[in-house]
């Protein structure tokens, strides 16, 4: 019985130091994550008195199956990602929903596009995109850079953190064994409100009480050429393709008139194979029909 009290307790021992130890390296000193990564894991295992054999084995495998899941994942989602931003569909979508809502409402637009956005695309890569269009809101209506800026960053981190395909929830669900189209309906639903609470009514707090100019080098910024950017409705039914294949083939799943057509929805409602169709469409709609050529899309 001390034998695995001891052991629980250097587990728990090693848990902790290796947490302390990974946000050390990244914080202050700077490490790359993936070497704070590995760092705080072989530290986790040294503490906890692992034998250097099942540290490294441990290691490997977690890493293996971890990449397993989401490696596909993360490039079709980097070549989307690229193909939105030389298209100017993340602009479209923020434009268009701003115009809907009006500027009194456009903390809201930026919110949903946000969560929108951030779905195919990474959050790093939806901010450089979209944060131009909430400082201009900003520089339009006189307002503090934080009445928009919060709300896109609240809409991003939620549609990254709760919504697949992104690597992350799409990980976590494989971990626990949950179905993945039942996520991606409780994502939407718990990330709204999430991303409700976090971004148009923290951010409207924020920019009333802490006023916020915009960057020096925004205020001469030209304003977007509207009529270059491509239609609202080709990227909202992009984004949504891989969306609709994956729940589709979780509702089918359920019902018993549909087991014939099981098998075709198990094959196009896979994640990989969901977002390799969104891709190989935002790679015609907004690459070869708005002039571009395959050898510059595959340099994007």
């Amino acid at each position: 019985m001390e034998a695995v009290a001891l052991d629980s307790t250097r587990l728990i021992l090693g848990a902790v130091l290796g947490l302390i130890i990974l946000l050390v390296l990244i914080i202050k000193f700077k490490v790359h994550a993936m070497i704070s990564i590995l760092v705080g894991a072989i530290s986790i295992g040294l503490i906890a008195g692992m034998p250097l054999s099942e540290i490294i084995r441990s290691v490997n495998d977690g890493m293996g199956n971890t990449l397993r899941g989401i490696a596909l994942l993360v490039g079709l989602g980097s070549m989307f990602g690229a193909i939105l931003e030389a298209s100017g569909g993340a602009q479209t979508l923020a434009v268009s929903m701003v115009k809907k809502f009006g500027d009194e409402k456009a903390a809201w637009a930026l919110g949903i596009t946000g969560l929108v956005v951030s779905i195919p695309v990474f959050f790093d890569a939806g901010l450089i995109i979209l944060i131009p269009l909430a400082f201009s809101l900003a520089k339009r209506t006189n307002r503090s850079a934080l009445f928009y800026t919060i709300p896109l960053l609240a809409g991003l981190a939620v549609g990254h953190a709760f919504i697949p395909p992104t690597p992350g929830p799409v990980l976590v669900a494989n971990m626990i064994g949950v179905d993945l189209g039942w996520v991606i309906l409780i994502g939407i639903f718990c990330g709204s409100l999430a991303m409700i609470i976090a971004g148009p009514i923290w951010g409207a707090y924020c920019g009333k009480k802490y006023f916020v100019p915009v960057p020096d080098h925004v205020k001469n910024q030209e304003d977007f050429e509207e009529s270059k950017l491509p239609p609202f409705g080709t990227i909202a039914g992009i984004i949504l393709i891989p969306l609709v294949l994956i729940i589709l083939k979780s509702v089918f799943a359920v019902i018993p008139a549909m087991a014939s057509t099981m098998p075709v929805f198990n094959f196009l409602g896979e994640p990989f194979v969901a977002l390799l169709i969104s891709t190989i469409f935002a790679m015609y709609m907004l690459g070869v029909k708005h002039g571009y050529s395959m050898a510059q899309l595959a340099k994007s």
